[in-house]
């Protein structure tokens, strides 16, 4: 999907004091200067989660690369920074997007979440925190994003193919995203506690079919010739039945990401969005009020190099 290209960004944002934005190497863009800065401490006094920044939402776009030290606030993917290009299990991408009550919730694989909700003193449009901040999830593989005991819960496991050396297994492969905590929580799934013969086995991927059904591959780990098993089920606190590869596969047709083209007439504000540069695609995007969150990556199958996402204020009506 390739869209006319944007003017460049008219920014309306309240940077977080304290954090200068990093630039990249060889595809720079000019600095970027905060409208105005305040003290963040009170945005959601209830909340213990670390705010990055303050967004306002316009008409034009505004462009956020993944970094080590977390989103940084660039012109557009033209300038991102000349990541290296790497397998896609070892890279920092957003690899799920969920609305979770008055939030959007985006698990961003090797770092953690980043959620996007409403300023409570109306200052702003939307308040950007992060928990979890890379050293928690790395070097495990992000795969999964979903609800778990009402709580949006990722699934990390150690990716074995693109990997000459494991890390050490994992004690718990879920981790949540809770309101008291700073920090993502420990959970265990039931389900995924099984042990097929041969082993050590560890769950990969967790998702819910089109038919309502859970899905979920468990594969060994620390042997040669590994393999994989599959099983679904309808309750995640109860084991799952083995399925075949070929209902793993069924289980996934009817739920693909298809990005609608500019013309369609479900989403007519689509013809509006920046077309990326080459390599570049929109990787999911979702609506929250009247603001659009679209992820997108620097591409060159099976690697990613620059990650990202956008938000940008729609005409929904």
């Amino acid at each position: 999907m390739r869209f006319l290209r944007f003017l460049p960004l008219i920014l309306a944002l309240v940077l977080f004091p304290g954090c200068p934005r990093q630039t990249g190497q060889g595809r720079r863009s000019g600095a970027l200067r905060p409208e105005a800065s305040r003290p963040l401490a009170a945005v959601n006094p209830g909340l213990p989660w670390p705010v990055l920044a303050l967004l306002k939402a316009g008409d034009n776009p505004l462009w956020f690369e993944l970094g080590p030290g977390g989103p940084e606030l660039i012109e557009s993917p033209h300038n991102a920074s000349l990541a290296p290009y790497t397998p896609w299990p070892h890279a920092r991408f957003i690899s799920g997007l969920l609305l979770w009550e008055d939030f959007l919730v985006m698990a961003v694989n090797r770092d953690g979440f980043l959620i996007l909700g409403p300023d409570s003193s109306g200052e702003a449009d939307l308040v950007l925190y992060r928990v979890g901040a890379g050293v928690f999830w790395d070097p495990y593989t992000t795969e999964s994003l979903f609800i778990w005991e009402d709580r949006p819960a990722v699934l990390l496991y150690r990716n074995d193919f693109f990997s000459y050396e494991l890390p050490l297994p994992l004690e718990n492969q879920v981790f949540v995203l809770d309101k008291m905590s700073p920090l993502p929580l420990a959970s265990r799934i039931p389900a995924l506690e099984i042990s097929p013969p041969g082993g050590p086995w560890e769950a990969e991927v967790l998702r819910r079919g089109a038919d309502g059904l859970w899905y979920y591959r468990m594969r060994e780990k620390d042997i040669e010739q590994a393999e994989s098993a599959f099983f679904s089920t309808g309750d995640l606190s109860r084991p799952g039945q083995q399925v075949s590869d070929e209902e793993w596969r069924q289980s996934f047709l009817g739920e693909a990401m298809e990005i609608p083209g500019p013309d369609s007439p479900d989403w007519p504000w689509l013809s509006s969005l920046p077309e990326l540069p080459e390599d570049f695609i929109y990787t999911d995007m979702i609506l929250f009020g009247n603001v659009l969150i679209a992820s997108w990556e620097e591409e060159q199958v099976p690697a990613i190099g620059a990650a990202g996402f956008m938000v940008i204020r729609v005409d929904i009506f």
